[in-house]
């Protein structure tokens, strides 16, 4: 089973967050520093320093700290 996903305008973020969503960072380290980190959010770092990515092992990761059928909100 596969996740459902949709893109949403940001005025819709304090209500999926009212109604129990997670944050999920999904920038590198160097991003978090340069732009700071949004409070209560999960970092789960997509691609690493030369900009690779594992998606089976990043979703794995996902899932252990999510409820499958827990909203998501990926930055």
């Amino acid at each position: 089973m596969q996740r459902r996903y949709k893109q949403i305008k940001s005025s819709r973020v304090s209500a999926l967050l009212q109604q129990g969503a997670a944050i999920i960072d999904v920038r590198r380290p160097e991003e978090w520093q340069l732009t700071g980190i949004v409070a209560g959010s999960n970092l789960v770092t997509f691609f690493d320093a030369q900009r690779q990515s594992q998606p089976e092992k990043w979703l794995q990761q996902l899932n252990l700290l999510v409820p499958f059928d827990c909203p998501l909100i990926l930055i």
